[in-house]
């Protein structure tokens, strides 16, 4: 299947890339494609969107940078962001999160195919990884309930760090929910803000969580 990628409008959220970068993120694209169904990667009807959640994926670098000391990817799936962030900056180590073996058997083989010694890959659940791993920064996009995720996301977070949530629409009904779940965490909800991604009618809510040095799971 032949897959679009959208280089100028991901350039405008993410900055110039080489053409290194474009044909990395080309190859990954036709690799996520070819074997999206049968690695239950994305569904077939989100095939044709493929371009746009690339896209999405790039968005989070208009909303902030990665930190030096890296960037987890939490529940990564099919890779999205964490190849995306992985090939667009490549002299920021990337790890890349999953409990499902068929996402990680894809994620290594895309890994080779592309060529990203930058990226990481860790078959784990995430509560298994607390107090085990801990990140400068953690981004999650389409990773589940705030209610069932939020607080293990963020027991990944290193005291000082952030954790970054890709959010649509509905973020207003999550807020309250969330904000209550970050502060028995120990964070606090620093920032939301809304990310348009060019060429499409759509916007992309990113919400950041930043990780206090006081204890986690105290009353609050």
């Amino acid at each position: 299947m032949g897959v679009e990628l959208p280089r100028a409008e991901i350039e405008q959220v993410a900055g110039p890339m080489t053409e290194d970068q474009v044909r990395q993120l080309a190859v990954y694209m036709q690799k996520l494609a070819a074997d999206a169904e049968k690695m239950s990667l994305i569904s077939r009807n989100e095939l044709p969107n493929l371009g746009r959640h690339v896209l999405d994926a790039a968005a989070v670098l208009a909303f902030r940078e990665l930190p030096d000391g890296g960037v987890a990817d939490l529940g990564t799936g099919g890779g999205l962001p964490g190849v995306v962030l992985s090939i667009l900056r490549p002299k920021v180590r990337v790890t890349l999160i999953d409990s499902r073996r068929s996402k990680i058997v894809f994620l290594k083989s895309a890994q080779r195919l592309v060529g990203l010694d930058n990226m990481e890959i860790v078959h784990a659940r995430l509560e298994d990884l607390a107090g085990v791993r801990s990140f400068p920064l953690a981004v999650a996009r389409a990773l589940g309930r705030l209610d069932r995720v939020l607080e293990m996301s963020l027991a990944l977070v290193e005291p000082g760090g952030s954790l970054v949530l890709y959010k649509g629409p509905r973020w207003s009904e999550e807020a309250e929910q969330a904000a209550v779940i970050a502060k028995r965490s120990g964070a606090v909800i620093e920032r939301v803000e809304g990310v348009e991604l060019p060429g499409t009618d759509r916007t992309t809510t990113f919400v950041e969580f930043r990780v206090g040095s006081v204890s986690r799971g105290t009353a609050a």
